[in-house]
């Protein structure tokens, strides 16, 4: 769930707090030197989790728009804090220039800066001091924030308005643009704080290969935003009110987070000694429909008449030659690239990451044992286990020894990759008989799989397994390629506080 607010942070200055200047502006000719500045707070849960201050500033013809926005949220008893500040250029015409964010859900901050320039994007990503650079042919026509903002003033607010935009959202996509689908509503009457207000619905469906997130936002008649509103499954929605400077500031109280997301089992389960389980996955809403779970050597899904979705969970055994199956689709030695490249998550040229890899790989060359060796070292490597971090790169992890199940996901995944391991995650749930004040659930859980022998072989860090337990569910899986975010998070989102599962069997 951290990782889903983190990718929808960035969001917001799109719709939730863009600035409520007065009057009307001309979107062709903007007023010169800050014509917006609005501060809103953010609710979750039925409290205020946190604040988000967005302006916009005209300097010759260069538009730039600022947001910062901080949450926090409870995960037991470990509150995570996020905050993200964000920043992009771009012409009068809504052309991007240059673009930057800075996301602080860990103890170290993560800075992304992007240039725009003869049909490139250039994309630099920096934390301790090293330097990533990427770079891709920019998406034709895409749009930024101001750019989708001006986009909306020249269009009009008629009800029954659709229209489409291409944007350019990093956290979404670095490679390609997203589609932003909207669609101008009503005006419709709300209460909020006692006080009656009234604002015209705009929704929002950003459309990404990945998946896709729904976003609302209620505009006054000038077109400024007054409330906007996210999913936020599991904890009903995510409401961003305007306000003043003072209110927005004024403390707020964490939700409980990681217990309001899981999924109860229904039944123990014993774990280590299973080897095949049944599940049936089924939504519990009407209008959330199941996306494809994916393929894997250890999982194999079909879908049923009734829409739900029935899974085949086994433990796999480890040796060379093992019967091949489903999922066990050989890779050409161009598609591993993807699975041994360097990326912010995993930062393979980290002289410390590097030493830490040979100290944990040693002179074991069998894929096998060499897999099991790096699992069994993360497991004991990480001695601060905590829910407190958000979403920690591998370079943190290796310094500071903290986090929970992601962190232990990306270290291992790291150490496989220098020791010439192809490596990727996996993000979906795993059995836990007792957690909090609960027993026999699903947690949203991280674990890390090895390209082993021509298949892709599960390995936990986090609960010690390098046989891994099939009292698990994958969601998705990710190289890390593009960041994580919107890689893991989007099937996420779509299944949080949406779906149930029933254990058929259990072997």
């Amino acid at each position: 769930m951290v990782r889903a607010v983190s990718l929808i942070l960035p969001l917001l200055v799109t719709i939730g707090a863009s600035g409520a200047p007065v009057g009307r502006i001309d979107p062709k000719n903007p007023p010169h030197g800050r014509f917006s500045d609005e501060w809103a707070e953010v609710f979750m849960a039925g409290g205020k989790v946190g604040y988000l201050h967005a302006t916009m500033n005209r300097n010759g013809d260069i538009i730039r728009t600022e947001s910062v926005t901080r949450i926090k949220l409870g995960r037991l008893d470990s509150p995570v804090v996020i905050e993200m500040r964000q920043h992009a250029e771009e012409t009068l015409g809504g052309v991007p220039i240059r673009f930057g964010s800075e996301m602080n859900a860990a103890s170290i901050k993560t800075a992304t800066n992007g240039t725009v320039a003869d049909e490139r994007v250039t994309i630099v990503t920096s934390q301790y001091g090293m330097d990533q650079t990427q770079s891709f042919d920019y998406p034709k026509g895409a749009v930024m924030a101001w750019g989708q903002f001006r986009e909306g003033l020249l269009r009009g607010f008629k009800p029954g308005t659709q229209y489409a935009t291409d944007v350019y959202a990093p956290e979404l996509r670095l490679d390609g643009a997203v589609v932003a689908k909207t669609k101008i509503g009503e005006w419709e009457e709300f209460t909020h704080q006692g006080k009656q207000r009234k604002g015209q619905r705009i929704t929002v469906e950003m459309v990404s290969p990945i998946g896709s997130l729904e976003l609302t936002s209620w505009v006054n008649e000038f077109g400024w935003p007054i409330k906007a509103k996210i999913p936020a499954p599991g904890l009903g929605d995510m409401l961003i009110w305007t306000t003043d400077q003072a209110s927005a500031l004024k403390d707020f109280l964490p939700p409980e987070i990681f217990m309001a997301t899981t999924i109860k089992a229904k039944r123990s389960i014993d774990a280590k000694s299973a080897s095949r389980i049944s599940y049936r996955v089924k939504t519990i809403k009407s209008d959330v429909e199941l996306a494809d779970f994916p393929t894997t050597p250890m999982q194999t899904s079909k879908r049923m008449p009734d829409g739900s979705i029935e899974l085949s969970v086994k433990r796999l055994i480890h040796k060379q030659g093992a019967p091949r199956g489903a999922g066990d689709e050989p890779l050409t030695q161009e598609q591993l690239a993807e699975f041994l490249d360097s990326n912010l998550m995993i930062n393979t040229s980290d002289p410390e990451l590097i030493k830490l890899a040979k100290q944990a790989g040693g002179q074991e060359r069998d894929p096998f044992m060499l897999a099991d060796r790096l699992r069994r070292f993360v497991s004991n490597y990480v001695t601060t286990e905590t829910l407190g971090i958000g979403f920690a790169t591998a370079s943190e992890v290796c310094r500071t020894r903290a986090g929970d199940c992601s962190e232990y996901g990306v270290l291992l995944a790291a150490l496989g990759r220098i020791n010439k391991l192809p490596s990727r995650v996996v993000a979906g749930l795993a059995y836990v008989p007792l957690f909090g004040n609960e027993s026999d659930i699903f947690g949203y859980h991280m674990w890390t799989q090895f390209y082993i022998d021509g298949r892709w072989v599960d390995f936990d860090a986090a609960l010690r397994e390098s046989v891994c337990s099939p009292a698990r569910i994958a969601f998705a899986t990710s190289s890390l390629k593009h960041a994580g975010l919107a890689d893991l998070s989007l099937p996420l989102i779509s299944k949080i506080g949406a779906i149930d599962i029933d254990v058929l069997k259990v072997e």
